[in-house]
């Protein structure tokens, strides 16, 4: 009895393991050098949108607010601070996009589907498949010389999916990894 629940749970985890997440890859990137909790302000830039505006699905301001409040709550839970003018340490911006991805490929002979007269034997069946995906690129510059400190850049898949929602989860695995103040702050009091 116990093998046959262990089955089922096993089952149930890879099934979790194949449902698409929002955001499929992030990578990011710090400068050599830089140690970014020695900064202490930020704000965030209105970005760029590269998709077409006759495929924009989204306005550019209301991408630019779920930027802004996204960011704004990650780099805050971190120990930075907000300021709405060009007296922030740090510039964050973006630029972001959406495009239709079509991918297709050659199953081979039959593909594991029976032939139904001898002709379709040696016949190749193919497959393809059209999604939307999009893109978005996350700098973060500092304000005295406008170097670029960090960066993360990912795709997303957008098929059935809320936007906003799809946005946040970017985001928050970007600056997954961004350096915490707070942590840096409790090491220093021990």
């Amino acid at each position: 009895m116990k093998s046959g629940k262990h089955f089922v749970i096993m089952i149930a985890f890879v099934a979790l393991l194949s449902f698409p997440t929002y955001a499929q890859s992030i990578k990011t990137k710090t400068a050599s050098g830089v140690d970014l909790t020695t900064f202490e302000t930020f704000t965030v830039m209105k970005g760029e949108v590269m998709t077409p505006r006759d495929q924009q699905k989204i306005d550019e301001n209301a991408l630019f607010n779920s930027v802004k409040v996204a960011v704004r709550k990650e780099l805050e839970l971190r120990g930075y601070t907000f300021v709405e003018d060009s007296s922030a340490q740090l510039y964050v911006s973006y630029v972001a996009g959406v495009y239709d991805l079509t991918e297709g490929g050659n199953m081979g002979p039959l593909s594991q589907t029976p032939a139904s007269n001898p002709s379709e034997m040696n016949q190749s069946r193919t497959w393809s498949r059209e999604t939307r995906e999009g893109m978005m690129v996350v700098d973060i510059t500092n304000s005295s010389g406008q170097n670029e400190v960090w960066s993360a850049s990912g795709r997303l898949t957008l098929d059935g999916v809320d936007l906003t929602r799809a946005l946040d989860a970017a985001i928050y695995r970007a600056f997954k990894k961004f350096p915490n103040k707070n942590k840096k702050k409790k090491k220093k009091q021990k």
